[in-house]
């Protein structure tokens, strides 16, 4: 590193600040992560490398500089007065050891660590007036987080009242034992729904839902382990979690107070071998000073304590061998090759298959059958060929085919501008036409009940479904044709199917199945222009008016109207009785934002802003009920402007729309 730049410095640290962002993003707020652990800590560990090295390059909107990722707006904020920090990770015993030298230093003298296991979770905060829970919320910035009150009323294990009427602070992990997760794997299989990657992210999807009724269904729990600002008789760690134990909290046990770094090395030599066994997944380890005084003297950084690490456990890996690839095609006509391998036990499981992604990660890895590889988990559940051993490849390995034709249907497959699939462009693709199906009857989009992949595939091979209109064409006497359907099942499914009918536009729109267009762009969509007939006719630059909407979602959404077959099948669903509106949003979310001066408002943000980023503003705008869109009209309310405005802020004045500068507009908020 020594050897670098400014120049060559800045242009690194840019590139690993831009995937660092849109992988927090992703694992932060959409509970949604692209890539593992050990891929995202090594990167951001490199970042505070270069940021240590330049310290001019340090810059307040760098994520090493703040805790989580941006929050999305759907529940209300909650600001911690107490900052919910981050931890420091580590991945050797060398960095413990590190770690434990910079803690005497700055002590002066030896320590004793309270060494907890590192639950695989969603962090919760829990705020309790006289013994009674008054507020749950997660971390989510660190400095702001998401109320999840109603939904922490559900969880068993968090105590509504306490055994004394104590107002205290505290927090914890709340996660999904593998048990409930996989009963919630299995359920959403079965549903056509996706599945969840990891039991972290099936917590966070869990607990941040806006119907409780759903988090009460999904079996949480959670381990609490810091009470914020504890009375002084409590002296320690391991003191507090004992105290906690006899409120009432659900405490994990396995923590012990190690003064030596073996004895700390045999703590973790031993869960490691133990962890597959757990009734909970963990990821590593965790060392906090167990003095709280100490704790005190030792104090943080913008983002860590520096008193307590985790160490987190290499991802487990196993050697295997390559018996077939096969492609597969996906609803959106993507053709994905998956390696199929002897059977082993990775992680707990028994693992036979790994999903290759595309052709050019095939052939960059050249996976051929008959080759040796090294598996392992990403995120300790997804399965993935990290290494072909070469040195054990046998001579008479197969090399890999790329097909030239549709493993379904037989078209000839194509490769589209800028993309690294393969596709198969048959909108008659019976595999195509199987997925699709299944996932607009799926939870998140249309929710028709009943309505899985084996049904689905019995549909089509009955030649009864074509495409999702069908669906609405089906009688029972359709029906009774399926294996093992008697009457109950057939009135059950009808009644499902005549249900979704009434689901607002953005469920239909999400069912649809359009590329890049998820369920919360297509609410976004959905809210902007209220019924089907205006998303049709809306062009490019009307729907990347929308903010966080962009190119890519709006040019495929108007590729996709734009289709005759499109437009056919949208006439359908609007003659079978399919509401093609936009309900309104949840009349609980708009009741529960206090009166205020942005509440109900359209708001634009235009210039460079000093105080928050562009996307910490909107936050804040949209936490108080304001709709903020990307471009000036009639109907604005607002322009909050910043430093270099341009059109938008020309625009505003030949309006007549009111300008409000940064500070205006923060002394509204704040």
């Amino acid at each position: 590193m020594a050897d670098l730049t400014l120049d060559e410095a800045k242009k690194e640290v840019s590139v690993l600040r831009e995937k660092l962002n849109d992988w927090a993003d992703a694992y932060y707020t959409k509970d949604a992560p692209k890539v593992e652990d050990y891929i995202y800590d090594q990167n951001y560990n490199r970042l505070v490398e270069l940021e240590q090295e330049f310290p001019q390059l340090i810059s307040s909107d760098s994520i090493t500089q703040h805790v989580g990722g941006q929050l999305d707006s759907e529940l209300s904020k909650v600001t911690h007065q107490v900052p919910m920090l981050s931890m420091g990770d580590v991945f050797s015993k060398k960095e413990l050891v590190e770690f434990d030298q910079r803690v005497q230093k700055q002590l002066g003298h030896a320590v004793v660590y309270n060494v907890e296991l590192k639950i695989d979770g969603l962090s919760i905060n829990l705020e309790y007036t006289n013994g009674k829970l008054m507020r749950a919320s997660t971390r989510g910035n660190g400095r702001v987080g998401e109320d999840v009150t109603a939904n922490a009323r559900y969880i068993k294990d968090i105590p509504q009242t306490l055994p004394e009427k104590l107002t205290m602070e505290v927090r914890g992990e709340c996660y999904l034992g593998k048990q409930a997760f996989a009963k919630l794997n299995e359920e959403r299989d079965e549903n056509g729904e996706t599945i969840f990657a990891n039991p972290r992210n099936a917590a966070a999807g869990s607990l941040r839902q806006l119907d409780a009724q759903i988090t009460k269904k999904r079996n949480l729990s959670t381990f609490i382990y810091t009470w914020v600002n504890p009375p002084k008789q409590i002296t320690s760690q391991h003191q507090a979690i004992e105290k906690l134990a006899t409120l009432g909290f659900h405490t994990n046990q396995t923590g012990r107070q190690l003064a030596t770094l073996d004895e700390i090395f045999d703590f973790i030599d031993e869960y490691t071998a133990k962890r597959d066994k757990l009734a909970y997944g963990i990821d590593g380890i965790v060392l906090k000073v167990d003095d709280l005084n100490w704790q005190n003297q030792l104090g943080a950084t913008v983002k860590i304590p520096r008193w307590e690490i985790a160490y987190k456990f290499p991802p487990e890996e196993q050697e295997t061998i390559v018996r077939e690839i096969k492609w597969t095609v996906g609803r959106t006509g993507v053709v994905t090759p998956t390696a199929i391998m002897d059977p082993v036990q990775l992680a707990g499981t028994t693992v036979s298959h790994a999903v290759l992604h595309n052709a050019d990660l095939l052939k960059e890895k050249d996976v051929r059958i008959g080759d040796t590889v090294v598996l392992h988990k990403a995120g300790d559940i997804i399965p993935e060929i990290s290494q072909v051993i070469i040195a054990k490849r046998p001579a008479d390995t197969i090399k890999y085919q790329i097909p030239v034709y549709c493993p379904s249907c037989g078209e000839k497959l194509i490769h589209l501008q800028d993309e690294v699939a393969l596709r198969c462009v048959n909108p008659s693709c019976p595999a195509q036409i199987e997925e699709g199906i299944t996932h607009f009857a799926s939870r998140p989009a249309m929710n028709i009940d009943g309505l899985g992949p084996k049904i689905v595939r019995q549909l089509i091979k009955q030649n009864l479904v074509h495409n999702v209109a069908d669906l609405y064409h089906l009688q029972a006497t359709d029906l009774k044709k399926l294996d093992h359907f008697k009457e109950k099942s057939i009135n059950n499914l009808l009644t499902a199917i005549n249900k979704s009918k009434n689901n607002s536009v953005e469920l239909l729109l999400t069912g649809l199945g359009i590329d890049h267009v998820g369920a919360k762009a297509a609410r976004l969509i959905a809210q902007n222009f209220k019924n089907i007939a205006k998303i049709m006719e809306a062009d490019v630059q009307d729907i990347t008016g929308i903010a966080t909407i962009g190119m890519t979602i709006a040019e495929s959404l108007t590729t996709y109207f734009a289709q005759e077959e499109v437009v056919d099948l949208i006439k359908d669903l609007q003659t079978s009785g399919v509401n093609m509106d936009y309900l309104g949003e949840s009349k609980e979310q708009v009741s529960e934002i206090p009166a205020n001066y942005f509440k109900n408002k359209t708001v634009v943000l235009t210039g460079t802003l000093e105080h928050y980023t562009r996307s910490q503003f909107t936050e804040k705008l949209q936490a108080l009920g304001a709709k903020v869109t990307g471009s000036v009209s009639g109907k604005t309310d607002y322009v909050i402007y910043g430093k270099d405005v341009g059109s938008k802020y020309t625009k505003a004045q030949k309006l007549g729309v009111t300008l409000l500068t940064e500070e205006e507009a923060i002394a509204q908020v704040e």
